[in-house]
């Protein structure tokens, strides 16, 4: 939904998020995802710049709706071709695909017959539709994530929501969508695990994460997810390592649901990789601002936009967690570790026009800080750091708004008019790559290893910027919801 557009073509349905910004009267300031980045059109154009930046990986993901438009029953054997089409570009650009099958844009069928995460029906229709693309999909793709951050979905999408299908729940809906979402994931793997092919696919269920430190967990029970990654890991990922949440979430959050002996059974051990999702980190015993971070970073203005909480600026772009967050996850459960998105959006009072967002002077900087970390989290503390992939590959829509443009690809979404507008659907969508594309490129072609093994693109991105065609290790990811630009990582 992010980056295809074409909404309504070839046999796909509406998503929440078509369905809902149908209604202009209710959201008159959100921009529509049914352009976006007009990526359904010009998919090859846009996958060429994995071959041109020297990419080794792209996560991508498929939208439910263009899969199947009913919710389940007949596949849309178009969309089947859509995005076998897109993969196989993908390997001919030589880029390893990580296919993330779900990223909040469900099917309005689902939402209308069951009512979506809310109902433990949405664990067989999610393993259906799952099914679906492994028996389409598997021999092409190794890395599959299931679910992306199933907290941010079931509480920005439904409990406090910002997001379609604009669903207010109570607190026990919330805990009970967070569960429903854990054994979905539970229920696609162990049945994966048992079909031809199966023993290659590793899969992972994408959760975001903070860094905090100090850490207030081990001295304080009653400390949440709200500051601490203890609780997060506690919530996210020990489900599908350990087969139970951990014994501090369940005291700080004692609604969530317990897992019956079947349901814990089921879900232990589904996780084959951690894959993390990094965007702010706290770091309370250091100054404000880490060494060498531009005077801009605190100035960044109050997002209006986000207006059920009124929040300033987010993330919190502090490079310590892009290390720390590894080792401790590492350390915790002994898996190989992704960092699935990593990024950073250049406040909109610095982007008022295209030229200025393909100059992403802070952008630029935000790399040069986090770039040595994660490197460090492989060269110095032996984690198995096997990708990173930076949000996003081009400039998308950001569920409700073109305004925060996280993209190393610049998209035109101005109004031609010059009145500074960008959520009107009147941009020329040209491209161009970013300041930050190329600084990436370079430093991590001179600082890493591929640790996959595919040919080496000959992109012909529409930029003229030099094709890079040795061992540059960035990853992209693109696809349904954004596009990733980062580095893949192996030990040197």
């Amino acid at each position: 939904m992010q980056m295809e557009g074409g909404w309504n073509l070839d046999g796909k349905s509406p998503s929440v998020f078509d369905h809902a910004y149908l209604n202009k009267a209710a959201y008159p300031t959100h921009g529509t995802p049914y352009r976006a980045a007009n990526h359904y059109n010009q998919t090859k154009q846009d996958l060429a710049y994995l071959g041109q930046l020297g990419a080794t990986a792209y996560r991508f993901s498929v939208a439910w709706s263009r899969i199947l438009p009913g919710c389940t029953g007949a596949v849309n054997q178009a969309g089947i071709k859509y995005y076998n089409d897109m993969i196989d570009e993908v390997r001919n650009q030589g880029a390893e695909p990580f296919l993330t099958m779900f990223h909040w844009d469900l099917p309005q069928s689902c939402q209308d017959q069951f009512g979506g995460f809310q109902s433990p029906q949405i664990i067989d229709a999610f393993a259906n539709y799952a099914q679906v693309l492994l028996t389409n999909f598997g021999s092409k793709v190794n890395y599959w994530l299931t679910l992306n951050e199933p907290r941010a979905n079931c509480d920005f999408c439904m409990h406090r929501p910002q997001f379609a299908p604009f669903t207010t729940t109570s607190d026990e809906l919330y805990y009970q969508c967070m569960h429903n979402s854990i054994i979905a994931h539970a229920t696609v793997v162990k049945a994966a695990r048992k079909m031809p092919g199966g023993d290659k696919w590793k899969f992972s269920l994408p959760s975001i994460m903070e860094w905090h430190d100090p850490d207030p967990a081990p001295t304080s029970p009653t400390a949440t997810e709200d500051a601490s990654h203890i609780r997060q890991a506690e919530w996210y990922f020990d489900p599908c390592m350990t087969g139970d949440y951990g014994p501090g979430i369940k005291t700080a959050r004692p609604l969530i649901p317990k897992f019956t002996a079947a349901q814990s059974a089921l879900i232990n051990g589904t996780c084959d990789y951690v894959a993390v999702n990094i965007y702010s980190s706290f770091t309370n015993d250091l100054p404000p601002n880490p060494i060498g971070e531009d005077a801009a970073y605190p100035a960044q203005e109050i997002d209006d936009y986000q207006f059920h909480f009124n929040m300033p600026y987010w993330p919190h772009p502090r490079p310590e967690g892009a290390r720390a967050l590894p080792n401790f996850l590492y350390k915790r459960y002994g898996k190989e570790i992704v960092i699935a998105e990593l990024g950073y959006h250049v406040p909109r009072a610095l982007e008022t026009n295209f030229a200025q967002a393909v100059n992403d002077t802070l952008r630029v900087d935000f790399w040069k800080l986090n770039a040595p970390q994660v490197i460090a989290s492989v060269v110095e503390d032996g984690v198995p750091l096997t990708a990173v992939l930076a949000w996003s590959l081009i400039d998308n829509y950001e569920f409700y708004t073109y305004e925060f443009r996280w993209g190393h690809i610049a998209v035109d979404y101005w109004d031609p008019s010059g009145n500074g507008k960008v959520n009107l659907d009147t941009g020329s969508l040209k491209r161009q790559v970013k300041n930050s594309a190329l600084w990436m490129s370079d430093y991590f072609k001179k600082n890493t290893k591929s640790p996959f093994n595919n040919v080496v693109a000959t992109g012909t991105g529409t930029s003229t910027t030099p094709k890079k065609t040795s061992g540059a290790t960035e990853s992209l990811f693109a696809g349904l919801f954004a596009v990733i630009v980062g580095s893949l990582i192996s030990m040197l």
